[in-house]
């Protein structure tokens, strides 16, 4: 990826042409400066030119810098001082350059060393004064930040090659500081935070790495991912934004947030699945504390669906809602609204948002008259049976009409076999033994708990 990120500023130096504006106007010792140079610097004496024009011509930029920082040790107020440094930036990057690509410990090494030399003096290396006077000031700035942008993309290349993670991390941001525009950074940089947390396994810098993919998406121009490297970022984004939020919901909003700035708020955070399930989990209790009967009822209802007959041993015989203890403190009767009466002795009501109906309420006796649909009753009795397909169903004997079911319409009546109630839907013959009154145990405490 490094490579990538090189390409693209590759060729970017501090051109020969900074010093050679100034450094050919500068006379050998002992000879007069050309009327028309007059005001240009001065050597102070054959030793300063002999060591400064040995510094100039020498290739190797090893040699060169130990061949300036002598000259800058025993002419340290030279008047060509803006020169020299001119010179001493160009040796020090090139002694960098010559680390890219490269393994060898040693170079890199030298390299690490001229680029730490490098950022330490960039200020003054880049101080206007000295700007060469044909150079414009866009140009100098043009140069400032293209360098240091080079500066710490090898530097970043070689902590990655010493597997040095942090490193790399904090030289490409000290490179997305000097340009914002560098796509290729910001997708690196978004990649080496997530290998430092599958090796540390500290997962709490998800939303920085995530923040930086989606910046590298968002830069156009010159400076973008190129097509296919784009294609790449895209997909690492989605995939890691999913495995860390649970879904793709809030992606497009974060892309367009990374819009802003290069590099995220220090308060920048993303919320995780288990940040999310934690919400719900508070929404949850808050909702539980207002609505006790349903939350009971939605943990029964996971318990049977979940565990099934197993469980049901547990609530057979039991009467519902159980009584207020430190287990329940809701009513002493559930809610329901009537969704039809599918027998002469039975309601089906919805209690918990279940439009097909989620309890059956049974009854010794016939039911004589209209219940109209959406009816709201309260109610209260012994479990008697359930089912979980193809609805789920929890099936109650309601023990005491006149006393366990509060809300039918006036003219219903309930009417025993023996008094011939009036045949209708599915209605059973006349004259069937009336059930037996089902005797009651305590409901169990627990059961699987449901998040709302």
């Amino acid at each position: 990826m490094l490579n990538r990120l090189m390409r693209l500023v590759a060729g970017v130096v501090i051109s020969g042409s900074l010093t050679a504006l100034v450094w050919a106007q500068a006379a050998p010792a002992g000879q007069a400066a050309p009327a028309n140079q007059a005001a240009q610097p001065q050597w102070k004496d054959q030793g300063e030119s002999d060591i400064g024009l040995a510094a100039n011509n020498e290739k190797d930029p090893v040699k060169q810098m130990e061949l300036l920082k002598k000259w800058e040790q025993q002419y340290p107020d030279s008047a060509l001082k803006s020169q020299r440094v001119l010179m001493m930036a160009q040796a020090q990057l090139k002694i960098l350059q010559g680390a890219y690509q490269k393994t060898d410990p040693a170079v890199l090494a030298a390299g690490q060393k001229a680029g730490q030399d490098l950022e330490a003096r960039f200020k003054e290396y880049f101080d206007d004064a000295n700007k060469p006077a044909g150079v414009t000031a866009d140009a100098w700035a043009k140069a400032r930040t293209q360098t240091e942008v080079q500066v710490h993309l090898i530097m970043a290349y070689i902590a990655g090659v010493q597997k040095n993670d942090k490193g790399a991390e904090e030289e490409l941001k000290k490179l997305l500081q000097a340009d914002p525009s560098q796509a290729i950074a910001s997708y690196q940089l978004g990649l080496t935070i997530l290998h430092e947390m599958s090796v540390t396994k500290d997962l709490s810098r998800y939303s920085e790495a995530l923040y930086d993919l989606a910046r590298s998406l968002q830069v156009t121009g010159p400076t973008a991912l190129p097509p296919a490297v784009k294609t790449q970022a895209d997909a690492s984004l989605k995939k890691q934004y999913t495995n860390y939020h649970g879904s793709a919901e809030g992606l497009d909003q974060l892309t367009q947030q990374t819009a802003s700035a290069a590099l995220p708020p220090a308060d920048f955070h993303l919320k995780s699945i288990n940040d999310i399930e934690a919400d719900k989990a508070k929404d949850h209790a808050a909702w539980a504390a207002q609505h006790p009967d349903l939350d009971f009822w939605e943990n029964i209802k996971t318990a049977l669906t979940t565990q099934g007959d197993a469980y049901f041993t547990n609530l057979k015989d039991v009467g519902f809602p159980p009584a207020q203890s430190d287990s329940y403190k809701g009513p002493a009767m559930f809610t329901g609204k009537v969704v039809s009466q599918p027998d002469p002795k039975q309601i089906l009501v919805n209690v918990d948002n279940a439009p097909a109906g989620d309890c059956l309420l049974k009854f010794d006796d016939n039911i004589k008259g209209t219940i109209p649909e959406g009816t709201e009753l309260q109610f209260k009795g012994v479990v008697e049976a359930y089912t979980k397909d193809p609805n789920y169903v929890l099936t109650l004997q309601v023990q005491e009409p006149k006393t366990d079911l509060v809300g039918l319409p006036d003219d219903v009546k309930f009417v025993p076999d023996t008094a011939g109630a009036a045949k209708g839907r599915g209605a059973t013959k006349a004259g069937t033994k009336a059930a037996p009154k089902a005797g009651t145990k305590a409901a169990p405490k627990g059961g699987a708990k449901t998040k709302r």
